[in-house]
């Protein structure tokens, strides 16, 4: 999998998506059914962005399956 930025606290989609190797729109797709939890941020809450433990969370849980 890709590199993420080690200090980044808060990923963007697009973050989120090199890292897995899919596209924006499949990340998004996955944070609508709440494969991926996320956070709205921004006046109109129309920024998403995803924790860095929920990307680690989510791959040690892959790993295990």
């Amino acid at each position: 999998m890709s590199e993420i930025d080690a200090d980044a606290q808060w990923l963007t989609v697009d973050e989120v998506a090199r890292h897995y190797r899919v596209s924006k729109r499949t990340i998004s797709r996955w944070v609508v059914s709440g494969q991926i939890r996320s956070k709205r941020i921004g006046d109109r809450g129309r920024l998403v962005r995803i924790h860095r433990s929920v990307i680690e969370e989510h791959d040690t849980l892959s790993a295990a399956a």
